[in-house]
């Protein structure tokens, strides 16, 4: 009985040791899963703080770009206002050169009518002097005396009035020189302003660049949207639109005729033109305008050159902007972006 006791003692034993050895194996199944989990945990907690610190560092060093390309954009931004008030104060000079030659000018044209009154003056003293010179010569006892005397006198307003003429020749050549640097001045003025413009201003301002002789795409595209599929259109636009382009620069093809207007001879468009005429019956009237506009505007800005150029336009009134105006117009740009910044800096604070 004790063996079979004992017997079953070692069963239930054994029993215990192989369920407290399958326990220990499950835990260190449960440990080492919760060891590779934990391990996973920190690969990936050590990869989201590398990613962080990367993340960091490229955020350091947009915001150092920002502030390079901030300080960049305000030294542009001042160097272009120094320029815009060069500009300004060049205007204003040149304003300034044009009344003093207007005045000149208008003064000179006073002169040359007193001029014109003494011409006719000596004229009428010379007519004066020829008839007292016959009534001597029918006299021959007059005093000589007096004749000589009258003789010089009008010897001396002939050279006073030589000299001036030459003044006035001489002071005539000197507006006309001073005209000539002004408009130089000016010209200058206008081709600096049209490089820097693009970087002031924004595109649809009320002033700006326009593209003289450049052939307007909207028609072409208006067209060919009503003529092609939704996926062809846009490229037979473009395609057609840089045909017509490439035909306005040829100087080759000139669709212009002349007429005498006014008494004056003139150049238009030839509507009979094979081209122009073709593009009409093929493309529609609108996209026939497109192209007759650039070649007006080639042939008044750019005739010789046959090339797109660019010039300052005043798109408000559709007319070529004047110097002054432009100037004025960037100085109320500036003076508002001013303000607006200082309002931003304003609500930041």
């Amino acid at each position: 009985m004790e063996d079979g006791k004992m017997v079953s003692e070692l069963r239930k034993a054994r029993g215990l040791v192989v369920n407290l050895a399958r326990e220990v194996d499950l835990k260190n199944q449960r440990i080492w899963e919760m060891e590779r989990h934990n391990e996973e945990i920190s690969s990936r907690l050590n990869s989201m703080i590398a990613e962080k610190d990367r993340m960091n560092h490229a955020f350091s060093e947009e915001m150092r770009k920002m502030q390079v390309i901030g300080q960049q954009n305000a030294k542009l931004k001042t160097e272009l206002e120094c320029q815009i008030s060069s500009m300004h104060l060049l205007v204003q000079e040149s304003e300034k050169l044009k009344d003093e030659v207007a005045c000149q000018r208008k003064e000179l044209e006073q002169k040359t009518n007193e001029l014109q009154k003494r011409e006719s003056q000596l004229d009428n003293e010379r007519a004066s002097f020829y008839i007292e010179k016959e009534k001597i010569a029918q006299n021959p006892y007059e005093s000589d005396y007096s004749m000589s005397v009258h003789i010089n006198g009008l010897r001396d307003r002939l050279t006073e009035k030589e000299e001036e003429l030459h003044d006035m020749d001489n002071l005539n050549q000197t507006l006309i020189l001073r005209e000539h640097m002004s408009n130089n001045e000016l010209q200058a003025a206008r081709k600096e302003l049209i490089n820097v413009l693009p970087q002031i201003l924004e595109s649809n301002t009320i002033i700006g660049l326009k593209r003289m002789g450049e052939v307007a795409q909207k028609p072409f595209q208006d067209v060919c949207m009503q003529k092609f599929s939704a996926q062809d259109w846009e490229l037979r636009s473009v395609e057609l639109s840089s045909l017509w382009q490439d035909k306005v620069n040829n100087p080759n093809w000139h669709p212009f005729k002349q007429v005498v207007r006014d008494g004056k001879m003139q150049e238009i468009i030839d509507e009979d033109d094979s081209d122009l005429r073709e593009l009409k019956s093929q493309w529609g009237e609108e996209a026939c305008n497109a192209v007759v506009n650039a070649l007006l505007e080639l042939n008044e800005y750019n005739p010789s050159g046959r090339y797109v150029i660019s010039e300052l336009w005043n798109f408000k009134e559709g007319r070529k902007a004047e110097l002054k105006e432009v100037i004025k117009y960037l100085i109320q740009q500036l003076k508002a972006s001013r303000s607006l910044k200082r309002r931003r800096d304003c609500q930041q604070r």
